[in-house]
């Protein structure tokens, strides 16, 4: 009788074991397919360049008004 709870506590600590390593493998890796599949936005420029407009012809400096 002995022998047999021994044998059984064995074979239920194994499989806490196996169940452990499953798991221990398929959380990071379901982890990844939702990140990948959640990754469906665009991506934002880090860094915006502006530079000033130049007139076509420089020679041309009147000022802009809006009256006349």
């Amino acid at each position: 009788m002995k022998k047999d709870a021994i044998s059984a506590g064995l074979f239920i600590a194994i499989g806490f074991l196996c169940v452990a390593i499953v798991i221990a493998v398929l959380i990071p890796l379901v982890r990844d397919v939702i990140d990948d599949a959640d990754d469906n936005r665009p991506t934002v420029p880090s860094v915006s360049m502006t530079q000033p407009l130049n007139p076509a012809d420089q020679t041309y400096d009147v000022p802009f008004s809006l009256g006349a």
